[in-house]
């Protein structure tokens, strides 16, 4: 084992951060995560940014590793500065000048101009690529050395597919069996990358066997220009959910149509909002913030390409619906108009 010995991980019960923590541990480091509930061994229970820090953590690190983030691009912009930039200020307070200090960020920070430099919020698509580059600033603000990872979409384990927490675009699973997605709003030409936990939990080993960055040091982990397109991914997870449907005595799921955002926003989403009942709008506005990610045009730069994933998503989507039956069984309901609407259709 080389590097630092001694390390904290935070976000350590969530998909990336428990990934992270057990390659440390494999590798024989002495390793305490914390997260805003535990109850295992080597972790404490801390709401950074809103509590002052246990007494265990007040102690000198040979590493930080900071792996915990709200990946909701719908909070109010407060809110999702108090919920990516506090518990980051915090975080710092317990590193010295000698802790190696590894922030984990989002290929997304970069927003709509490629860079995180922008402070403005009409630079970023949401609340959430807004606080991560505003993240980004506040580690370069405030260490002279340190670590920046940036990864796009994260799916599960290369081995198995598994993920200690499935959120995030694993919730497009759950609707594309339940029928809330009736449509992809997408771009079938767009580049979907993603990455493993394990291939960002391997980066962290490395950078950690690598010693203290002069300066401020930049990895973006990737497929790049090699990432699948939007209708290669999706196309292996309706492939994949409909393996496991038949193999489990359940109907396959149909293909959705694709619809290009442009005739979503002008041609079917007036339609809808006229027509649609409140729970099919709420589904809607939920899958609104992935239209802009399934639209994607140009490959991140990555600085590290990871290897191919199409058999990983594979394994992740198996996975998913091996851990979420009930969720993968369900047969998707059609939409209907809400109930008092006519045929003439117009506003009451």
């Amino acid at each position: 084992m080389t590097g630092p010995a001694h390390i904290l991980v935070t976000g350590a019960t969530g998909a990336v951060g428990s990934t992270v923590m057990r390659a440390l541990q494999a590798t024989g480091r002495h390793v305490h995560g914390v997260g805003r509930r535990s109850g295992m061994a080597n972790h404490s229970a801390w709401y950074a940014g809103r509590q002052d820090p246990p007494p265990e953590l007040r102690r000198s690190w040979d590493a930080i590793v900071h792996c915990a983030a709200d990946t909701r691009w719908n909070l109010p912009d407060d809110e999702a500065m108090q919920a990516n930039v506090a518990p980051l200020r915090a975080i710092l307070s317990l590193a010295d000048s000698a802790t190696q200090f590894i922030h984990l960020s989002s290929s997304f920070a970069t927003g709509l101009h490629g860079d995180v430099v922008v402070s403005a919020r009409e630079a970023y698509r949401n609340s959430y690529e807004w606080s991560k580059a505003a993240a980004e600033r506040c580690v370069r603000a405030e260490r002279d050395g340190a670590d920046i990872v940036r990864f796009p979409l994260i799916i599960g384990s290369r081995t198995d597919g598994a993920l200690d927490r499935y959120s995030g675009f694993f919730w497009v699973l759950a609707a594309l069996c339940s029928g809330a997605v009736p449509a992809l709003v997408a771009r079938e030409d767009g580049l979907l990358d993603m990455v493993s936990t394990d291939d960002v939990a391997q980066h962290v080993v490395s950078l950690l066997d690598s010693g203290t960055s002069q300066g401020h040091r930049l990895s973006v982990l990737g497929r790049g220009a090699d990432a699948q397109s939007v209708k290669q991914a999706f196309d292996t997870i309706l492939d994949a959910l409909n393996s496991w449907r038949t193999d489990n005595d359940v109907a396959p799921l149909e293909r959705p149509p694709y619809i290009t955002p442009q005739q979503w926003n002008r041609f079917y989403l007036p339609f809808i909002e006229e027509w649609l009942d409140r729970v099919q709008l709420t589904r809607v506005a939920a899958f609104r913030g992935y239209q802009d990610y399934l639209s994607i045009a140009e490959p991140f730069d990555v600085t590290t390409q990871v290897p191919d994933t199409r058999a990983t998503l594979r394994r992740s989507v198996l996975r998913w619906a091996e851990t979420h039956a009930d969720a993968a069984r369900r047969t998707p309901k059609p939409w209907s108009a809400r109930q008092g609407r006519g045929n003439s259709g117009g506003r009451r």
